[in-house]
């Protein structure tokens, strides 16, 4: 079952089933009642990374307000056959820029 599909910043179709978000849900407390911001990050982030090791797409979005103070929040896509998935989604103090390419946006506009 899909909790919801989009089109994102990149053009792409990404969805997120239910099995997905009961296991981000089951292990990030913090993102229940938190998919408005979810589509938000996706449709127009503030950065997008590219990680070639994990082969999957990094979309970073900076909220004022959220359950665990301001933070960024990480979406994880994985793309196969050009339409995408939600792999996980958290909050995060900083942009992980580690072994990724910036695809689109700043470097890290939020540092805590």
């Amino acid at each position: 079952m899909t909790v919801f599909g989009l089109v994102s910043w990149l053009g792409k179709k990404i969805r997120l089933t239910e099995i997905q978000r009961t296991h981000i849900i089951s292990r990030h407390r913090e993102i229940r009642g938190q998919m408005t911001k979810i589509k938000a990050t996706l449709k127009d982030p503030d950065s997008v990374w590219y990680s070639s090791k994990e082969e999957n797409h990094h979309f970073y979005k900076w909220f004022d307000a959220t359950p665990v103070s301001e933070k960024y929040l990480l979406v994880v896509v994985k793309f196969l056959n050009d339409e995408g998935f939600v792999v996980t989604a958290f909050f995060v103090s900083k942009i992980r820029r580690k072994d990724k390419v910036l695809v689109y946006g700043e470097e890290d506009t939020h540092s805590l």
